[in-house]
């Protein structure tokens, strides 16, 4: 992670100094950093709300006013970074939304149709209607595949 960002400009480093005399390059700890960025409240903060915070409260513990400092905002996770230090993009699907996912779409499709194929009666038909299934669900989603690379990875909204 990189080093935070003072309310004056300076560098904030999230990491005690190798020169340390008791905790050499150890990370500091939320309170620490709160107090130098110098939004420690008097009568002090916990460390997380539990089981979470109130909404619309900005200060209400050391991890939410730490995660609505600008410099938090603004940190990218070390992958994303290295992605696109490579010069790719890198657009992680949002959590739990498997309908956003386009394998989960390819293989939801292809089971429906399987499903709506009918029963079988051995291994020999089964295989025929995989294949069948593989062959109508290829040419359907490798147009999806085209304008990917028709758009170049940029993002379009249908």
């Amino acid at each position: 992670m990189h080093c935070g960002v003072l309310p004056n400009g300076e560098a904030q480093p999230l990491y005690f100094r190798e020169d340390h005399p008791t905790m050499p390059g150890w990370f500091k700890g939320m309170e620490n950093i709160i107090r130098e960025c110098e939004l420690w409240p008097e009568e002090g903060l916990r460390a997380d709300c539990v089981p979470r915070c109130e909404m619309g409260c900005t200060a209400c513990c050391c991890r939410h006013l730490l995660f609505l400092q600008p410099d938090f905002v603004s940190q990218k996770s070390e992958l994303k970074e290295l992605i696109e230090s490579r010069g790719h993009l890198c657009d992680f699907y949002p959590k739990y939304h498997c309908e956003l996912n386009f394998i989960e779409q390819y293989w939801g499709a292809a089971k429906m149709r399987f499903c709506s194929a009918g029963r079988v009666k051995n291994l020999v038909e089964m295989e025929h209607h995989i294949r069948k299934t593989y062959i109508l669900l290829y040419r359907a989603f490798s147009c999806f595949f085209v304008l990917l690379v028709l758009f170049e990875g940029k993002k379009v909204t249908l």
